[in-house]
């Protein structure tokens, strides 16, 4: 039987599954090549992570590296970037576990912070953050894309807080600010070798619990 369409109906354009197509395989492509560059860049640095490595691990041509990314710099930015969001997300999602525990919004809070010092011992996210990002995008870069993330997801938290009453006023951008650059010095200050980072990281997360009970509303 014909299916009888009204006069509204949609029309598809004889092109646009085609171009449907190329854009699930750009994405395809661009997905393959941050996921090599995350563990290319996190093993072996930037600077020793070859052009050729990249796209052979990813299963593409150095000419769709250069056309999706620009060059091996736009790669990293790339990656620099998704991993930042990917931290705030692993941040965000521990807060909203502590709430459906039954916790509260500070105690939220901590389990945010918590999960966030944990992460930074990772070996490959640390080559990326703290080592190359800095002198690859230049300190400017690295923190415009820090706080294009992170800092947006903190000041919502900062004003979460202080409309329940739990920290005390201040200017939630410069509160926000603060608390980041505080948690980014106590990662930066974590140890690299693997047989420290137990302990280390059990006396920095007891000392950023601290100075964080500093900027509870009394």
């Amino acid at each position: 039987m014909n299916q009888i369409k009204g006069p509204g109906a949609a029309k598809r354009e004889p092109g646009a599954a085609k171009r449907d197509g190329r854009k699930e395989n750009a994405a395809v492509t661009q997905a393959a090549l941050r996921v090599a560059g995350r563990r290319l860049f996190g093993s072996l640095g930037y600077e020793a992570t070859p052009l050729g490595a990249l796209c052979a691990e990813a299963g593409v041509t150095t000419g769709a590296l250069y056309h999706h990314f620009g060059d091996k710099k736009g790669l990293f930015a790339a990656v620099a970037e998704e991993l930042d969001m990917g931290l705030v997300a692993l941040v965000g999602q521990a807060g909203a576990r502590a709430l459906g525990q039954g916790r509260d919004h500070w105690s939220a809070f901590l389990a945010g912070v918590d999960t966030l010092l944990a992460a930074g011992v990772d070996a490959g996210g640390r080559r990326i953050g703290l080592v190359d990002a800095p002198a690859v995008l230049g300190a400017d870069g690295w923190l415009a894309i820090r706080e294009r993330h992170g800092l947006g997801a903190m000041v919502a938290t900062v004003r979460a807080l202080q409309a329940g009453g739990l920290m005390r006023a201040g200017e939630p951008v410069r509160l926000a600010r603060t608390v980041l650059g505080m948690l980014y010095g106590a990662i930066e200050a974590l140890p690299e070798d693997p047989a420290k980072v137990a302990q280390a990281l059990d006396e920095t997360r007891q000392t950023v619990h601290t100075m964080l009970a500093g900027l509870r509303a009394r």
